[in-house]
This record gives C-alpha cells, structure tokens and sequence, in this order.
C-alpha cells in the first residue's frame, strides 16, 4: 500500500517536470523567433537596403526615360507649311483705313506677317514680305488695332460693311467683336441698313474733349440688345469700354448735347451736364449720361 502511493507520487512529479520542460522549451523557441524576426525585420527596413532598393527603381527608371527619349527622337518633327519649326509668325490683314510706310503705304485688307515674339495687343511688329522664304524681310512697328487675325477678316468685313460702321476707327471695331457676349448672350452687330443708322451715336460722354461713340449690339434670337459705349483713354488715344448694359428689348439710340433739357431723377426738365444718349425700345425711354462726381454713367427713367 504504501509503495503505491509512492510510486504515485514519482510517477506526479514526474509529470510536473515534463511539463516544466515543455514549457521551458516553448519559451526558448518562442524568443529564437522573436529574435529571428527582430533581425530580419531591421535588415528590411535598414537605410542602406532602401537605398540600395532605391538605386536600383531609380536604374530601371533611368533606363525607361532613355528610352522614352530615343523613342521620341524617332517620331518626324513638326514642320508649318513653309517648312520651319516651330516660326513665330502670324498671317494678319490691315484693317485701318491706311497705314504710311518710308515709301508707299498699306492699305485696308492688305495681308501682313506678324512676329509674334515680339508683337502684344497694342503693338505689333510686322513683315511686309513672308518673312518663311525672305530672310531678310524689314520689320516695320504699328498700333496693334490697326490689325486682325486673317482668319477673322472675313467676319470683320461682313460685320463693318454697312454704314456708320464702315466708318468706325478699326481699335472701336476690335472692341465690338470682342465684348459681344454678356449672360449667356451672344450679341452681333445688325445686317439691316434702316436699322444700323438708328444702332451708333457720337458725342463727348465723359465729358474730357475726346469724341466717343456708343453701339447698339443685337441678339436678333431673342430680340434683345445690348448698349456698349466706347471712350477715348486720353493718355493713350486708344478706345476701351466705358459702359455696357443689357436690355430686355431691341433698343435704338442717338445723342444729345451737354445743356439739352432732360430729366434726371427731377419732376421737370433739366439741362444735361454731359452729352448723353437717349435709349428708346416699344416701352422704354432712357437717357444715360456721365456722373463726373461719382465718375461712372448713370441712367434716367424719361416720361
């Protein structure tokens, strides 16, 4: 009896150092693992390895671009119809009346060769002769709004062909072509003669001794217009837009002088400070005319 009960206990303790074993040697794998990844892992992320990554991406990329480049060689290079690469020349047509030259002159519609590299809008260096097969060609410098794009000359002769638009300084004209287009509205210079006498009137808006001109501008879609008045810069001489205003309605207009009897926001006739321009449409009479105090235009409801 009693060396059963020893053998039992042999036989437990025996148990309990298997079991420690066991664990101890779980243990020691589980930190030669730990250890394991530990080095691995640094190996991994150490600079000289990314680097050395790095370099060889950056190899693999060198060697694509090169021969992206060779590929690009490859492909002909672009040549105009006159057979340079890449010139900065521009086919223009004269649209002032004339311009003088040393010996002779241009005249409206004469074509021109314009060195964009050295041309803006308000001034542009000019060949007479094609500058692609004269190298030696002169270069003669003019006011920029004495030309447009050849490509336009046919839209801008329909659109200036009636009288008093035909008469109109050629920077005016560019302006009109220009500063058409107002809310989503396209806005054309009228094709009626009846009713381009009644569309541009002159005066001194802004009341600096210069001569200005305001335009009626139509959308004949939605019978609608549009008034632009155009002044003079009196440092440059050069036009720009001084007023625009849409109307819900085909407006027709025409000027008045400074001291013509009008009402301005009173209950009777006054006399104009400026001259001004009367605006009539089916329901409509207006008179604008120059603020010299608040420097801007300003319009009156007439009865």
């Amino acid at each position: 009896m009693e060396n059963n009960i020893n053998e039992n206990q042999t036989k437990s303790e025996e148990i309990k150092i298997k079991k420690n074993t066991l664990y101890i040697g779980l243990g020691v794998l589980a930190l030669i693992i730990a250890v394991i990844l530990f080095f691995v892992f640094k190996k991994k992320n150490d600079p000289e390895t990314i680097a050395g990554t790095a370099k060889k991406d950056s190899t693999t990329l060198v060697k694509d671009s090169a021969k992206l480049t060779t590929d690009s060689a490859k492909t002909p290079v672009n040549y105009d119809e006159y057979g340079e690469e890449g010139a900065p020349f521009s086919e223009y047509r004269v649209i002032a009346n004339s311009l003088a030259l040393p010996s002779g002159k241009l005249n409206f519609g004469d074509k021109v060769y314009v060195d964009d590299s050295r041309s803006n809008d308000s001034r542009k260096v000019v060949f007479l002769d094609n500058p692609y097969t004269n190298k030696n060609a002169t270069t003669y410098e003019f006011d920029g709004s004495s030309f447009i794009s050849d490509y336009q000359f046919d839209e801008y002769k329909k659109n200036f062909s009636l009288a008093p638009f035909s008469g109109l300084a050629s920077g005016v004209k560019k302006i009109l072509l220009e500063d058409n287009y107002s809310n989503g509205n396209k806005y054309t210079i009228t094709q009626n003669a009846d009713r381009a006498k009644s569309s541009v009137a002159f005066g001194d808006y802004d009341g600096d001794g210069l001569k200005d001109v305001a335009v009626i501008l139509d959308n004949n879609d939605k019978q609608i217009s549009r008034i632009l008045i155009i002044c003079t810069n009196s440092a440059t001489k050069l036009p720009y837009t001084a007023f625009s205003e849409n109307y819900t309605d085909k407006m027709r207009i025409n000027s008045f002088r400074k001291g013509a009897s009008v009402i301005m926001n009173s209950d009777g006739l006054v006399s104009s400070p400026q001259d001004g321009i009367i605006g009539n449409a089916e329901d409509l009479k207006i008179a604008i005319i120059y603020d010299s105090s608040l420097q801007k235009f300003k319009t009156y409801y007439q009865e």
